[in-house]
């Protein structure tokens, strides 16, 4: 009898497992590449069950609404030095996995050799560890190792993300390494609301930014988003179309044509930026993306131009080349 019981058991666990969350069903198809992405600005520090018993109240607000990957803010709950996975990561895993959502959860990382580091970590939709970033321009104070191994790229399920925390808004370096690395959001925990930087990050590098600090999720265009949602204090939840697409005029204005006239009711032209000589193009159709097209119609993205061009030109002025 107790076999039996500890096996049906099971089989209700594996179930339940396997069941995707309401909102996650029930989610119709959307044009582009869509995901929701939710900013928990609960602050930082405090003290640590008081702060944890919090977060997870707001991942289950999060996972009821079917967000994709939530983020919380720099050293939520406190300041008290854990590994990887320890006790905080393994309660933020918990809700993860039950929701099927990526979560950013930084701690304070105790590292082996008793090296101590500012840490953001990724958790997967399965609740597992998916990789971690280590904040590079350590604040003064923090009595932290500031960390060697640079910015990074995570790949998910959506997309390409990177992690930024809180006093790295100030290094520019950072911000273009994000963009070298071809990412579509970069998340920013944060202390503190950060403000007009990361506008200008966005605008110049064009991917979305998500501040952990004020709620203030930024769009591709630089522009601070208005249709946010605000299920709970203090949370901010917003859809981001990762499909969206700039293009430079250069070399690109018949192809763009024809692809807007070959497509049309399926992609538009959601806006032109004169000064800039940009495109701004949007899937309208579900199914259709835009990123797929510039491929079938040999369309450099602004990004890829941008990148080309450094290579190339920087390779021509190393062998004195003319361009």
């Amino acid at each position: 009898m107790k076999k039996t019981l500890a096996i049906s058991l099971l089989v209700v666990a594996l179930l339940a497992a396997s069941v995707a969350p309401a909102a996650e069903q029930d989610r119709k198809p959307l044009p582009g590449r869509c995901i929701k992405v939710a900013a928990i600005c609960i602050g930082y520090g405090g003290q640590h069950d008081a702060k944890l018993k919090l977060a997870v109240e707001h991942l289950h607000t999060a996972g009821e609404r079917g967000v994709d990957i939530a983020c919380l803010p720099e050293e939520f709950a406190g300041t008290k030095a854990e590994p990887i996975p320890g006790p905080t990561t393994d309660a933020v895993a918990e809700l993860a996995r039950k929701y099927r959502m990526y979560v950013i959860c930084p701690i304070r990382e105790q590292a082996e050799g008793g090296r101590q580091y500012n840490t953001a970590v990724l958790i997967d939709r399965q609740g597992k560890v998916a990789g971690y970033y280590r904040k590079v321009f350590v604040y003064w104070g923090e009595g932290l190792l500031p960390s060697r191994q640079g910015v990074k790229a995570f790949e998910t399920d959506f997309g390409r993300i990177s992690i930024l925390t809180c006093f790295d808004l100030n290094f520019a370096e950072l911000w273009q390494q994000a963009d070298d690395l071809d990412v579509d959001v970069v998340f920013w925990p944060s202390a503190y609301g950060g403000g007009c930087p990361l506008n200008a990050y966005a605008t110049l590098y064009g991917y979305y930014i998500v501040p952990v600090g004020a709620g203030n999720i930024i769009d591709v265009t630089g522009r601070t988003l208005k249709d946010v949602e605000k299920p709970r204090p203090n949370q901010f939840a917003a859809t981001l179309d990762l499909d969206r697409t700039f293009i430079h005029t250069n070399f690109t204005t018949e192809k763009v044509k024809k692809l807007l006239a070959e497509h049309r009711g399926g992609v538009e032209q959601e806006h032109f930026y004169s000064m800039e000589s940009w495109y701004l193009l949007r899937s309208v159709k579900p199914g259709l993306r835009v990123r797929d097209l510039c491929k079938q119609y040999g369309i450099e993205t602004l990004r890829e131009y941008r990148h080309r061009s450094r290579r190339q030109i920087n390779e021509a002025r190393k062998n004195e080349k003319r361009i």
